[in-house]
Protein backbone atom coordinates (compact mmCIF):
# COMPACT_ATOMS: atom_id res chain seq x y z
CA UNK A 1 0.00 0.00 0.00
CA UNK A 2 2.54 2.54 0.86
CA UNK A 3 4.51 1.69 -2.45
CA UNK A 4 1.27 2.26 -4.28
CA UNK A 5 0.75 5.76 -2.27
CA UNK A 6 4.26 6.79 -3.11
CA UNK A 7 3.56 6.09 -6.78
CA UNK A 8 0.56 7.74 -7.13
CA UNK A 9 1.86 10.53 -5.20
CA UNK A 10 4.65 11.15 -8.21
CA UNK A 11 2.03 11.04 -10.49
CA UNK A 12 0.08 13.89 -9.48
CA UNK A 13 3.55 15.87 -8.95
CA UNK A 14 4.36 14.88 -12.46
CA UNK A 15 0.69 16.32 -13.81
CA UNK A 16 1.10 19.75 -11.80
CA UNK A 17 4.56 19.95 -12.97
CA UNK A 18 3.15 20.07 -16.68
CA UNK A 19 0.66 22.37 -15.86
CA UNK A 20 3.03 24.78 -14.36
CA UNK A 21 4.97 24.42 -17.52
CA UNK A 22 1.80 24.86 -19.75
CA UNK A 23 -0.79 26.97 -18.05
CA UNK A 24 2.34 29.99 -16.59
CA UNK A 25 -0.03 33.19 -17.89
CA UNK A 26 3.66 34.68 -18.48
CA UNK A 27 7.43 34.63 -18.21
CA UNK A 28 7.78 36.44 -14.97
CA UNK A 29 10.63 39.09 -14.72
CA UNK A 30 12.48 37.35 -11.45
CA UNK A 31 13.43 34.94 -14.03
CA UNK A 32 16.13 36.98 -15.68
CA UNK A 33 16.91 39.38 -12.63
CA UNK A 34 20.64 38.35 -11.68
CA UNK A 35 19.93 39.80 -8.15
CA UNK A 36 17.32 38.36 -7.55
CA UNK A 37 18.42 34.49 -8.43
CA UNK A 38 21.92 35.44 -6.70
CA UNK A 39 20.33 36.08 -3.51
CA UNK A 40 17.58 33.17 -3.91
CA UNK A 41 20.85 30.33 -4.55
CA UNK A 42 22.02 31.32 -1.53
CA UNK A 43 19.39 31.53 0.80
CA UNK A 44 17.94 28.22 -0.79
CA UNK A 45 21.34 26.65 -0.62
CA UNK A 46 21.53 27.46 3.55
CA UNK A 47 18.05 27.33 4.25
CA UNK A 48 18.04 23.44 2.51
CA UNK A 49 21.32 22.58 4.03
CA UNK A 50 19.42 23.41 7.44
CA UNK A 51 16.41 21.83 6.85
CA UNK A 52 17.99 18.27 5.39
CA UNK A 53 19.69 18.15 8.88
CA UNK A 54 16.50 18.34 10.25
CA UNK A 55 14.32 16.00 8.57
CA UNK A 56 17.31 13.27 8.38
CA UNK A 57 16.04 12.61 12.45
CA UNK A 58 12.41 13.50 11.88
CA UNK A 59 11.00 9.50 11.49
CA UNK A 60 13.37 8.56 14.29
CA UNK A 61 12.77 11.18 17.17
CA UNK A 62 9.92 9.27 18.89
CA UNK A 63 11.49 5.90 18.08
CA UNK A 64 15.14 6.81 19.49
CA UNK A 65 13.12 7.46 23.27
CA UNK A 66 11.50 4.38 22.85
CA UNK A 67 14.33 2.42 21.34
CA UNK A 68 15.86 3.55 25.24
CA UNK A 69 12.80 2.28 26.96
CA UNK A 70 10.98 5.52 27.66
CA UNK A 71 7.19 5.44 28.10
CA UNK A 72 4.93 7.91 26.53
CA UNK A 73 4.42 10.13 29.24
CA UNK A 74 8.24 10.64 29.76
CA UNK A 75 8.20 11.31 26.06
CA UNK A 76 6.29 13.79 26.28
CA UNK A 77 8.21 15.18 29.18
CA UNK A 78 11.14 15.78 26.81
CA UNK A 79 9.38 17.17 23.76
CA UNK A 80 7.76 19.52 26.39
CA UNK A 81 11.33 20.58 27.02
CA UNK A 82 11.66 21.45 23.79
CA UNK A 83 8.83 23.30 23.71
CA UNK A 84 9.62 25.37 26.44
CA UNK A 85 12.73 25.88 25.45
CA UNK A 86 11.70 27.26 22.15
CA UNK A 87 9.14 29.97 23.62
CA UNK A 88 11.86 30.95 26.52
CA UNK A 89 15.40 31.03 24.64
CA UNK A 90 14.14 31.55 21.02
CA UNK A 91 11.94 35.00 22.31
CA UNK A 92 15.29 36.20 23.46
CA UNK A 93 17.80 34.90 20.53
CA UNK A 94 15.01 36.58 18.32
CA UNK A 95 15.78 39.74 20.27
CA UNK A 96 19.37 39.47 19.90
CA UNK A 97 19.36 38.61 16.06
CA UNK A 98 16.95 41.84 15.95
CA UNK A 99 19.02 44.10 17.37
CA UNK A 100 22.69 42.58 16.05
CA UNK A 101 21.79 40.69 12.71
CA UNK A 102 20.47 37.51 11.52
CA UNK A 103 23.83 35.63 10.10
CA UNK A 104 25.15 35.28 13.84
CA UNK A 105 21.55 33.06 14.49
CA UNK A 106 21.96 31.47 11.02
CA UNK A 107 25.70 30.23 12.48
CA UNK A 108 24.55 29.34 15.83
CA UNK A 109 22.21 27.14 14.49
CA UNK A 110 24.23 24.43 13.33
CA UNK A 111 26.52 24.38 16.36
CA UNK A 112 23.53 24.53 18.80
CA UNK A 113 21.55 21.56 17.04
CA UNK A 114 25.04 19.28 16.45
CA UNK A 115 25.19 19.32 20.31
CA UNK A 116 21.43 18.41 20.40
CA UNK A 117 22.52 15.51 18.10
CA UNK A 118 25.46 14.68 20.08
CA UNK A 119 23.02 13.81 23.38
CA UNK A 120 20.98 10.94 21.41
CA UNK A 121 24.23 9.09 21.51
CA UNK A 122 23.16 8.34 24.87
CA UNK A 123 20.45 6.95 26.98
CA UNK A 124 20.43 8.92 30.49
CA UNK A 125 17.63 11.07 30.39
CA UNK A 126 19.50 13.88 31.76
CA UNK A 127 21.47 14.46 29.02
CA UNK A 128 18.51 13.68 26.25
CA UNK A 129 16.39 16.60 28.16
CA UNK A 130 19.44 19.00 27.52
CA UNK A 131 19.36 17.60 24.26
CA UNK A 132 15.78 18.77 23.66
CA UNK A 133 16.74 22.07 25.45
CA UNK A 134 19.74 23.19 22.73
CA UNK A 135 16.89 21.43 20.15
CA UNK A 136 14.47 23.47 21.23
CA UNK A 137 16.62 26.66 20.81
CA UNK A 138 17.74 25.77 17.14
CA UNK A 139 14.03 24.89 16.00
CA UNK A 140 13.47 28.56 17.30
CA UNK A 141 16.01 29.81 14.95
CA UNK A 142 15.17 27.82 11.79
CA UNK A 143 11.93 28.99 11.24
CA UNK A 144 12.67 32.57 11.87
CA UNK A 145 16.52 32.91 11.25
CA UNK A 146 16.89 32.24 7.93
CA UNK A 147 13.31 34.10 6.97
CA UNK A 148 14.43 37.01 8.28
CA UNK A 149 17.47 37.17 7.02
CA UNK A 150 16.52 36.65 3.52
CA UNK A 151 13.36 38.66 3.44
CA UNK A 152 15.55 41.98 4.68
CA UNK A 153 17.83 41.25 1.87
CA UNK A 154 15.32 40.95 -0.91
CA UNK A 155 12.97 44.18 0.02
CA UNK A 156 15.52 46.56 2.17
CA UNK A 157 18.69 46.12 0.25
CA UNK A 158 18.14 44.69 -3.36
CA UNK A 159 15.06 46.53 -3.06
CA UNK A 160 13.17 43.71 -5.10
CA UNK A 161 9.51 43.76 -5.53
CA UNK A 162 7.51 42.17 -2.60
CA UNK A 163 5.69 39.41 -5.06
CA UNK A 164 8.43 37.81 -5.55
CA UNK A 165 9.18 36.21 -2.22
CA UNK A 166 5.89 34.16 -3.06
CA UNK A 167 8.75 32.44 -5.91
CA UNK A 168 11.34 31.84 -3.16
CA UNK A 169 9.28 30.52 -0.15
CA UNK A 170 7.23 28.48 -2.55
CA UNK A 171 10.61 26.97 -4.23
CA UNK A 172 11.94 26.77 -0.98
CA UNK A 173 8.79 24.52 0.18
CA UNK A 174 9.25 22.31 -2.88
CA UNK A 175 13.06 21.71 -2.43
CA UNK A 176 12.73 21.29 1.21
CA UNK A 177 9.84 18.66 0.58
CA UNK A 178 12.49 16.87 -1.99
CA UNK A 179 15.85 16.63 0.18
CA UNK A 180 12.86 15.21 3.06
CA UNK A 181 12.08 12.63 0.83
CA UNK A 182 15.70 11.75 0.21
CA UNK A 183 16.42 12.18 4.21
CA UNK A 184 13.53 9.61 4.84
CA UNK A 185 14.78 6.94 2.25
CA UNK A 186 18.51 7.51 4.21
CA UNK A 187 17.68 7.36 7.47
CA UNK A 188 15.17 4.31 6.66
CA UNK A 189 18.13 3.03 4.74
CA UNK A 190 20.54 3.39 7.79
CA UNK A 191 18.50 2.15 10.51
CA UNK A 192 16.67 -0.94 8.49
CA UNK A 193 18.66 -1.91 5.80
CA UNK A 194 22.49 -1.35 7.54
CA UNK A 195 20.82 -1.56 10.82
CA UNK A 196 22.54 1.01 12.89
CA UNK A 197 20.04 1.51 15.03
CA UNK A 198 17.85 4.45 15.19
CA UNK A 199 20.48 6.79 16.55
CA UNK A 200 21.64 6.76 12.61
CA UNK A 201 20.11 9.73 11.51
CA UNK A 202 21.38 11.59 14.31
CA UNK A 203 24.89 11.53 13.61
CA UNK A 204 24.25 11.73 9.70
CA UNK A 205 22.86 15.08 10.17
CA UNK A 206 25.70 16.39 11.99
CA UNK A 207 27.95 17.05 9.45
CA UNK A 208 25.38 18.85 7.39
CA UNK A 209 24.36 20.97 10.82
CA UNK A 210 28.42 21.81 10.22
CA UNK A 211 28.33 22.74 6.63
CA UNK A 212 25.30 25.18 7.53
CA UNK A 213 27.25 27.13 9.90
CA UNK A 214 30.15 26.93 7.58
CA UNK A 215 28.53 28.12 4.23
CA UNK A 216 26.40 30.96 6.61
CA UNK A 217 29.81 32.60 7.78
CA UNK A 218 31.47 32.43 3.80
CA UNK A 219 28.69 32.98 1.94
CA UNK A 220 25.44 35.01 3.29
CA UNK A 221 26.50 38.68 3.32
CA UNK A 222 24.08 41.23 5.96
CA UNK A 223 22.93 44.63 5.05
CA UNK A 224 20.81 45.16 8.16
CA UNK A 225 20.46 48.26 10.30
CA UNK A 226 21.32 47.61 13.85
CA UNK A 227 18.39 48.86 16.33
CA UNK A 228 19.63 51.07 19.08
CA UNK A 229 17.13 49.71 21.67
CA UNK A 230 18.54 46.99 23.98
CA UNK A 231 16.87 43.67 23.47
CA UNK A 232 14.57 43.93 26.59
CA UNK A 233 12.83 46.81 24.69
CA UNK A 234 12.91 44.80 21.65
CA UNK A 235 10.95 41.86 23.19
CA UNK A 236 8.35 44.76 25.15
CA UNK A 237 7.91 46.48 21.60
CA UNK A 238 6.94 43.09 19.97
CA UNK A 239 4.56 41.83 22.96
CA UNK A 240 2.64 45.71 22.20
CA UNK A 241 2.89 45.06 18.64
CA UNK A 242 1.61 41.91 18.82
CA UNK A 243 -1.08 42.27 21.17
CA UNK A 244 -2.29 45.69 19.04
CA UNK A 245 -2.10 45.24 15.59
CA UNK A 246 -4.97 43.36 14.33
CA UNK A 247 -3.38 41.66 11.47
CA UNK A 248 -0.39 40.50 13.04
CA UNK A 249 -2.41 39.14 15.98
CA UNK A 250 -5.15 37.31 13.92
CA UNK A 251 -2.08 35.81 11.75
CA UNK A 252 -0.66 34.72 14.80
CA UNK A 253 -3.60 32.84 16.18
CA UNK A 254 -3.69 31.17 12.83
CA UNK A 255 0.07 29.99 13.41
CA UNK A 256 -0.23 29.12 16.97
CA UNK A 257 -2.66 26.50 16.46
CA UNK A 258 -1.99 25.35 12.83
CA UNK A 259 2.08 24.84 13.86
CA UNK A 260 0.70 23.65 17.70
CA UNK A 261 -1.14 20.55 15.56
CA UNK A 262 1.96 20.10 13.63
CA UNK A 263 3.89 19.28 16.30
CA UNK A 264 1.29 17.42 18.07
CA UNK A 265 1.24 15.57 14.38
CA UNK A 266 5.15 14.90 14.65
CA UNK A 267 4.19 13.03 18.06
CA UNK A 268 1.49 10.88 17.11
CA UNK A 269 1.95 9.72 13.45
CA UNK A 270 4.11 7.13 14.71
CA UNK A 271 1.79 5.16 17.20
CA UNK A 272 -1.05 6.10 15.47
CA UNK A 273 0.34 3.64 12.05
CA UNK A 274 2.21 1.64 14.69
CA UNK A 275 -0.33 -1.63 14.76
CA UNK A 276 0.25 -1.76 11.16
CA UNK A 277 3.99 -1.94 11.47
CA UNK A 278 5.02 0.80 8.49
CA UNK A 279 8.03 1.42 7.21
CA UNK A 280 8.55 4.76 9.02
CA UNK A 281 11.33 6.18 6.38
CA UNK A 282 8.86 5.50 3.65
CA UNK A 283 6.07 6.91 5.12
CA UNK A 284 8.10 9.92 6.16
CA UNK A 285 9.15 10.28 2.39
CA UNK A 286 5.20 9.83 1.16
CA UNK A 287 4.45 12.64 3.78
CA UNK A 288 7.14 14.60 2.27
CA UNK A 289 5.73 13.99 -1.57
CA UNK A 290 2.45 15.50 -0.44
CA UNK A 291 3.94 18.31 1.19
CA UNK A 292 5.53 18.87 -2.19
CA UNK A 293 2.07 18.67 -3.94
CA UNK A 294 0.79 21.40 -1.77
CA UNK A 295 3.92 23.76 -2.47
CA UNK A 296 3.08 22.99 -6.23
CA UNK A 297 -0.53 23.86 -5.80
CA UNK A 298 0.54 27.10 -4.23
CA UNK A 299 2.94 27.67 -6.63
CA UNK A 300 0.85 27.36 -9.62
CA UNK A 301 -2.35 29.56 -7.92
CA UNK A 302 -0.08 32.65 -6.84
CA UNK A 303 1.86 32.67 -9.80
CA UNK A 304 -1.44 32.84 -12.34
CA UNK A 305 -2.64 35.21 -10.03
CA UNK A 306 -5.85 32.04 -9.48
CA UNK A 307 -5.96 32.92 -5.89
CA UNK A 308 -4.16 35.24 -3.42
CA UNK A 309 -1.71 33.90 -0.48
CA UNK A 310 -4.85 35.00 2.15
CA UNK A 311 -6.97 32.55 0.00
CA UNK A 312 -4.54 29.62 -0.10
CA UNK A 313 -4.14 29.99 3.66
CA UNK A 314 -8.39 29.39 3.98
CA UNK A 315 -7.93 26.44 2.01
CA UNK A 316 -4.90 24.43 4.29
CA UNK A 317 -6.67 25.50 7.24
CA UNK A 318 -10.02 23.78 5.39
CA UNK A 319 -7.91 20.81 4.20
CA UNK A 320 -6.37 20.19 7.76
CA UNK A 321 -9.76 20.30 9.45
CA UNK A 322 -11.57 17.77 7.08
CA UNK A 323 -8.58 15.15 7.36
CA UNK A 324 -8.53 15.38 11.15
CA UNK A 325 -12.48 15.13 11.05
CA UNK A 326 -12.08 11.77 8.93
CA UNK A 327 -9.42 10.31 11.26
CA UNK A 328 -11.53 10.91 14.63
CA UNK A 329 -14.50 9.79 12.90
CA UNK A 330 -12.76 6.53 11.58
CA UNK A 331 -10.53 6.27 14.74
CA UNK A 332 -13.44 5.66 17.10
CA UNK A 333 -13.69 2.32 14.92
CA UNK A 334 -10.29 1.47 15.10
CA UNK A 335 -9.55 1.32 18.89
CA UNK A 336 -13.22 -0.55 19.69
CA UNK A 337 -12.83 -3.36 16.34
CA UNK A 338 -9.30 -2.98 15.36
CA UNK A 339 -8.96 -3.02 11.70
CA UNK A 340 -5.34 -2.46 9.29
CA UNK A 341 -7.91 -0.99 6.99
CA UNK A 342 -9.24 2.00 9.02
CA UNK A 343 -5.63 2.58 9.95
CA UNK A 344 -4.81 2.80 6.23
CA UNK A 345 -7.68 4.85 5.82
CA UNK A 346 -6.24 7.32 8.90
CA UNK A 347 -2.63 7.61 7.21
CA UNK A 348 -4.13 8.39 3.78
CA UNK A 349 -6.10 11.30 5.21
CA UNK A 350 -2.58 12.07 7.09
CA UNK A 351 -1.12 12.65 3.64
CA UNK A 352 -4.04 15.50 2.56
CA UNK A 353 -2.79 16.54 5.86
CA UNK A 354 0.11 16.89 4.55
CA UNK A 355 -0.87 18.77 1.33
CA UNK A 356 -1.98 21.17 3.17
CA UNK A 357 0.82 22.15 5.00
CA UNK A 358 2.54 22.34 1.44
CA UNK A 359 -0.09 24.98 0.84
CA UNK A 360 0.26 26.45 4.49
CA UNK A 361 4.17 26.85 4.66
CA UNK A 362 4.71 29.72 1.85
CA UNK A 363 1.09 31.08 2.34
CA UNK A 364 2.32 31.91 6.03
CA UNK A 365 5.89 32.81 5.60
CA UNK A 366 4.52 35.45 2.74
CA UNK A 367 2.00 36.54 4.62
CA UNK A 368 4.19 37.38 8.06
CA UNK A 369 6.22 39.26 5.44
CA UNK A 370 3.82 41.26 4.23
CA UNK A 371 2.66 42.18 7.69
CA UNK A 372 5.68 42.42 10.53
CA UNK A 373 7.76 45.16 10.64
CA UNK A 374 11.41 44.85 9.76
CA UNK A 375 13.08 45.86 12.95
CA UNK A 376 10.86 43.24 15.22
CA UNK A 377 10.85 40.41 12.75
CA UNK A 378 12.68 37.89 14.42
CA UNK A 379 11.34 39.01 17.80
CA UNK A 380 7.51 38.99 16.68
CA UNK A 381 8.14 35.60 14.99
CA UNK A 382 9.42 33.71 18.09
CA UNK A 383 6.84 36.19 20.29
CA UNK A 384 3.76 34.91 18.58
CA UNK A 385 4.78 30.93 18.46
CA UNK A 386 4.01 31.52 22.33
CA UNK A 387 0.48 30.80 22.22
CA UNK A 388 1.13 27.26 19.91
CA UNK A 389 4.07 26.76 22.01
CA UNK A 390 1.42 26.82 25.44
CA UNK A 391 -1.08 24.70 23.43
CA UNK A 392 1.53 22.06 22.89
CA UNK A 393 2.76 21.75 26.19
CA UNK A 394 -0.95 21.59 27.58
CA UNK A 395 -1.48 18.62 25.23
CA UNK A 396 1.61 16.71 25.84
CA UNK A 397 0.96 16.94 29.58
CA UNK A 398 -2.16 15.61 29.34
CA UNK A 399 -0.25 12.56 27.51
CA UNK A 400 1.44 12.29 30.62
CA UNK A 401 -0.74 11.97 32.99
CA UNK A 402 -3.52 9.83 30.65
CA UNK A 403 0.06 7.78 31.16
CA UNK A 404 0.15 7.65 34.35
CA UNK A 405 -3.40 6.79 34.90
CA UNK A 406 -2.84 3.84 32.66
CA UNK A 407 -5.09 5.11 29.53
CA UNK A 408 -4.28 3.22 26.34
CA UNK A 409 -2.51 4.44 23.23
CA UNK A 410 -5.75 3.98 21.28
CA UNK A 411 -7.56 6.16 24.20
CA UNK A 412 -4.90 8.69 23.54
CA UNK A 413 -4.63 9.29 19.90
CA UNK A 414 -8.22 9.36 19.79
CA UNK A 415 -8.63 12.83 21.90
CA UNK A 416 -5.19 13.83 19.99
CA UNK A 417 -7.10 13.79 17.07
CA UNK A 418 -10.52 15.49 18.39
CA UNK A 419 -7.71 17.92 20.10
CA UNK A 420 -6.37 18.66 16.46
CA UNK A 421 -9.81 18.54 14.67
CA UNK A 422 -11.09 21.54 17.23
CA UNK A 423 -7.40 23.47 16.53
CA UNK A 424 -7.67 23.29 12.70
CA UNK A 425 -10.90 24.15 12.55
CA UNK A 426 -10.54 27.52 14.71
CA UNK A 427 -7.87 27.68 12.50
CA UNK A 428 -10.24 28.02 9.65
CA UNK A 429 -12.29 30.51 11.10
CA UNK A 430 -9.65 32.21 12.15
CA UNK A 431 -8.29 32.41 8.79
CA UNK A 432 -11.26 33.75 7.05
CA UNK A 433 -11.12 36.78 9.46
CA UNK A 434 -7.58 37.59 9.24
CA UNK A 435 -8.45 37.56 5.36
CA UNK A 436 -11.07 40.26 6.23
CA UNK A 437 -8.91 42.04 7.82
CA UNK A 438 -5.41 42.15 5.13
CA UNK A 439 -8.14 43.21 2.44
CA UNK A 440 -9.38 45.86 4.33
CA UNK A 441 -5.44 47.13 5.17
CA UNK A 442 -4.59 46.51 1.79
CA UNK A 443 -7.33 48.48 0.26
CA UNK A 444 -6.55 51.41 2.95
CA UNK A 445 -2.97 51.57 1.44
CA UNK A 446 -1.30 50.55 4.95
CA UNK A 447 1.76 48.63 4.83
CA UNK A 448 3.75 47.07 7.29
CA UNK A 449 6.15 49.63 6.35
CA UNK A 450 4.11 52.16 8.10
CA UNK A 451 3.17 50.49 11.10
CA UNK A 452 5.24 52.19 14.26
CA UNK A 453 7.21 50.18 16.55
Amino acid sequence: MFVLTMVILFIVIAILFIISKNYVVEKQKHDISPDFQKLQRSYLIVYCMACFADWLQGPYVYSLYKHYGYNEGEIAVLFIVGTISNSLFGTFTGALADNYGRKILCILYGLLYSGCCITKLYENYRLLLLGRLLGGISTSILYSAFDSWYINEHVNYYKLPNEWLNNTFAKATFLNAMLAIFAGILSYFLVNILEFGPVSPFIMAIPFLMATSIYSIMSLNEHYIYNAISPSSSVKNAIVLWLTNKNIFTLSIVQSFYEGVMYLFIFIWTPALEPIKPPLGLIFSSFMLALMIGSKIYSIMSANNVLDSTKLLEISTFLASFSFLICSVVSTVTFTNYSPYTIQICYLFFIFYEISIGIYLPSMTYLKSHVIPEKVRVTISNVIKIPSNMFICLALLWIHLKEKSHKTDGDIIFTIYNVCLIATTFTFMCSKIFSKFHHKTYKDGIKHSDVEV
